[in-house]
């Protein structure tokens, strides 16, 4: 069965049903279907993370499984958790008799709190004679109001509003958290002692799960056990596999350490890769040849080589300017390796230059900031919001910096409205309270007024002093800011690169923040090229430019990257759609019919008023259209905008000003026309400025009928469904970005040729090897040559091929017997039991990892014998004549080598390495 054909199976499927998922994502896309399709009595257990949804939840099953019809759709997770069926409900209904106090004893004793105003569970409040209170069960909060001691009026009301949402007659609520008694979710169903129709979803996938479950949870093993068998025998079972309409991945759960390199590198057959030594060639995929796997490339004149895997870290998939076809060598010819070591030189002169950048940033000292004041923590935990992990580690890193002696240069990278910002404030903060000024520079007037009123609410409650300088502001009011700039009256200063210019002069400079540095003019990069050595400078971007991320990635600068989502951030939904007045009318009434503004991006400023009028024509009167964009003046753009916030305009036609900074949290939707004169960076920042709140956003990208045909256009399409699918964010985006606009400005002109004939990822590797060479760190690797003489891969039917690949290069490129080891850990979790070939293989890897490390030139079975060869210089003679007295080896003397008399070889390895 396909996933679009569960909802109507259900639709179907009249009485008492149990449909067990096996992904939380399938369980959406079913609820969704089935409310769609008009089914009541529908509970959703999914991961239940929070406490406060479990027992809502729970209490929600108690009322359902008492009704004639119903459906509860249940994850793996959901299952997994305990139940109760012990309840304590208060029963309420207009004009009965109840006095508040009464009711307020109940709560009381059943653990409420009282506040002013209900924020959470478990609370409940009195305001006169009304009586707000939010129990465990139920969506909604509760509210009372009474005439004396009888309820007049009661319903349901919202949290964020504080509105009340829905009128009732009667209700009842569960108004405590039993949990005794406890049970798992079958004893729960068989306690009503009622028939149900369960089914169950792809019951291998459900097996895993539950097996990880047991890893999570070593105490409950015979109970998830037991529990797995009822799954299996109770309910009938359903292969679900995905329609060939919804085939978006599914978002991995990818590591938050580092940076993510993965979809980047992975090789596909037919693309081009490059291999050091023989240059640019076909990858044609993977072969099994004798007891290992290699790869197949095929070369100019249909001359084929083959890699054996353990080689792969000498191939690279080959990055460049689209369009770019690579030149293809034969294996037997000088071609290559002439042209890589002409350009090898270039490349060492370069890594001179990046060491000295290193070496500078080393030994120059600045100003060290003492460690946080107490004004400092309190001010920050007046942030109305709770910070995510990764907010928590780029604070940290960036406060790290400042206390240290050396002169800060740091990116902080996260997609729009990951926080950021918050993260400049506290900095901002820190500077202040050591009496150091700060220099907040953004590319545009927009953004820097923007900032500008955010930082003045942050630190309203504290004495710091703070100014815009732009070209809002008139001569007279620009000169009182230079003058307070001087004296060191004002703390803080935010400009776009007017604050470069010479008569800026600050008393006592300490931070400059500058938000997406990539915008800035060459003028402005250079002055700030001068600046960098002597203060503290934090850089803000959502996709950095391919140079910086470079410097970041060589260690010119540090990097912290932002990927944790907010809390309650909804993904914004991209769509493709044609020039067509009918859908975006519809779409625009749409949004409009959902009280949210729109923006609308044209970049084509002076048919812009023309393109105001055809929407106001397609349109009905009452929406409301107006627009801006660069070439306006300031004080106009600021009028449209601040229109624009109060809900004065609809609709906000714009150029591409807008892409930074503009946070407008009723914008739900954006349209962008022209998307093959964007960089794939803009388009995704413009994406950004919708969904801010708590109302899913939508970008609708116009495609011409022609225009969309192109090549370009086709894989800007292509990245963003992509990106947009896997949640790759910003950071990824760029890396993306480079093999769309070509990767030619990422290291200025001198590097381009090295760079179209090694590729983007060798390029980057030779440049690192070049770096350490010159910096001395490169340590001359002796070689060994390792036979176990045993089947050592990866089989087809355990890992598909493109994954396999991406294990193969990972296992690679480990140098540690403890990463080997997590390594088969995992595919055990992800894949199942390991076979045979593929333990043989990381043992293979274990022996060689520990082979390097005592220095053997040679470890080879022979027979029912290991051989082993070390160099001469590295032997421990004392531990081999110990091992020789005991008969647990030999010594060859022909052979220069030891064999293994009654060892395994990798016992051998650990005890001579003691």
């Amino acid at each position: 069965m396909y996933r679009d054909e569960v909802g109507n199976f259900l639709l179907d499927k009249r009485g008492k049903v149990v449909y067990i998922a096996s992904s939380n994502r399938n369980l959406e896309i079913y609820y969704e279907n089935v409310k769609n399709l008009g089914m009541e009595n529908i509970v959703k257990v999914d991961d239940l993370l929070e406490e406060d949804d479990f027992y809502r939840i729970n209490y929600k099953l108690l009322d359902t499984l008492d009704k004639k019809e119903f459906l509860i759709l249940i994850s793996v997770e959901g299952l997994l958790k305990k139940y109760s069926k012990e309840k304590s409900i208060l029963e309420l209904r207009l004009g009965k008799n109840l006095p508040m106090k009464e009711i307020e004893k109940i709560l009381l004793e059943s653990g409420y709190s009282k506040n002013y105003m209900v924020e959470k569970r478990m609370e409940f409040s009195i305001r006169g004679d009304i009586m707000d209170i939010f129990p465990p069960s139920g969506d909604n909060p509760v509210r009372l109001e009474f005439f004396g001691d009888e309820i007049d009026r009661m319903g349901y009301f919202s949290l964020d509003t504080q509105k009340t949402v829905e009128k009732s007659d009667s209700l009842h609520m569960y108004i405590n958290k039993n949990n005794k008694n406890s049970m798992d979710f079958f004893q729960l169903l068989y306690s009503y002692k009622q028939k149900y129709k369960i089914f169950v979803e792809n019951i291998e996938l459900i097996k895993y799960k539950m097996e990880t479950g047991i890893l999570r949870e070593r105490e409950r093993e015979e109970e998830i056990k037991e529990l797995f068998s009822k799954v299996e025998n109770e309910g009938k079972h359903l292969e679900v596999i995905k329609s060939e309409t919804s085939r978006s991945p599914m978002k991995k759960d990818f590591s938050k350490e580092g940076v993510k390199y993965e979809k980047l590198s992975q090789i596909l057959e037919g693309d081009y890769i490059i291999h050091e030594k023989y240059g640019v060639g076909i990858y044609l995929g993977i072969e099994k040849i004798d007891n290992g796997e290699y790869l197949k490339i095929k070369y100019a004149d249909e001359d084929k080589l083959f890699v054996p895997i353990e080689g792969l870290n000498r191939i690279e998939r080959y990055v460049c300017e689209p369009g770019i076809t690579p030149s293809i060598y034969n294996l037997g010819t000088r071609g290559f390796k002439r042209r890589r070591e002409k350009l090898e030189k270039e490349m060492l002169e370069f890594a001179k230059e990046i060491i000295e950048v290193q070496a500078r940033r080393k030994t120059v000292m600045g100003y060290a900031f003492g460690k946080d004041t107490i004004w400092q923590e309190e001010f920050e935990e007046k942030f109305p919001y709770r910070e995510t992990r990764d907010q928590r580690t780029a604070i940290h890193m960036v406060k790290r910096d400042m206390e240290s002696p050396k002169v800060m240069d740091r990116i902080v990278c996260g997609d729009v409205g990951y926080g950021k910002t918050e993260v400049a404030i506290r900095a901002t903060f820190k500077s202040v309270m050591d009496g150091k000024q700060v220099l907040i520079m953004a590319p545009t007037t927009v953004l820097a007024q923007q900032h500008y009123e955010r930082f003045k609410k942050r630190f309203e409650d504290y004495p710091i002093t703070m100014e815009l300088l732009s070209r809002i502001k008139n001569d007279r009011e620009q000169e009182e800011v230079l003058k307070g700039l001087k004296s060191g009256s004002i703390d803080v200063v935010i400009g776009t690169h007017r604050l470069l210019s010479e008569d800026v002069k600050f008393n006592d400079l300490g931070l400059i923040v500058l938000d997406e540095e990539q915008k800035f003019g060459v003028k402005a990069k250079e002055k700030l090229k001068k600046i960098r050595d002597r203060v503290d400078i934090l850089t803000l971007t959502a996709t950095p430019i391919p140079r910086t991320l470079n410097l970041a990635l060589l260690g010119i600068r540090d990097i912290s990257i932002i990927e944790t989502a907010p809390e309650g951030r909804i993904p914004v939904e991209t769509q493709f759609i044609e020039r067509d007045k009918k859908v975006i009318r519809e779409k625009i009434l749409e949004e409009v019919g959902r009280e949210g503004q729109i923006f609308y991006i044209y970049n084509v400023v002076k048919n812009m008023e023309e393109k105001v009028e055809e929407l106001r024509g397609l349109l009905p009167k009452y929406i409301s259209v107006d627009y801006i964009h660069g070439k306006m003046s300031a004080q106009r753009i600021k009028k449209v905008l601040d229109d624009f916030e109060d809900g004065e305009i609809d609709i906000l036609v714009a150029s591409t000003i807008i892409e930074n900074g503009i946070d407008i949290e009723n914008a739900n939707s954006i349209f962008i026309e022209g998307i093959d004169k964007l960089g794939l960076s803009q388009v995704y920042q413009l994406r950004g400025r919708v969904g801010r709140g708590k109302v899913k956003g939508y970008c609708y990208i116009i495609l011409d009928e022609e225009k969309s045909k192109g090549k370009k256009v086709k894989m800007r399409e292509e990245s963003l469904k992509e990106l947009s699918e896997n949640g790759g964010g910003g950071f990824q985006l760029s890396l993306e970005d480079m093999k769309i606009r070509g990767a030619g400005e990422i290291l200025g002109e001198k590097q381009h040729g090295a760079l179209e004939i090694f590729g983007y990822n060798l390029y980057m590797k030779l440049l690192q090897e070049e770096i350490k060479k010159v910096a001395g760190e490169i340590k001359v690797e002796r070689e060994l040559r390792v036979d176990l003489d045993e089947e050592a891969y990866i089989p087809d039917d355990y890992i598909e091929k493109d994954e396999k690949l991406i294990i193969y290069r990972r296992a690679m490129d480990m140098d540690e017997v403890k990463d080997i080891k997590n390594l088969e850990v995992e595919l055990r979790d992800r894949f199942g039991e390991v076979p045979k070939s593929v333990k043989n293989l990381f043992r293979y890897l274990r022996v060689k990892i520990l082979g390097k490390e005592a220095l053997a030139e040679v470890i080879e079975k022979r027979e029912d014998k290991y051989f082993i060869k070390f160099y001469n210089e590295s032997v421990k003679f004392e531990k081999l004549y110990s091992m020789i007295e005991l008969g647990e080896i030999k010594y060859s003397k022909r052979e220069n080598g030891i064999y293994l008399e009654k060892r395994d070889i990798e016992e051998f390895l650990y005890e001579y390495l003691k």
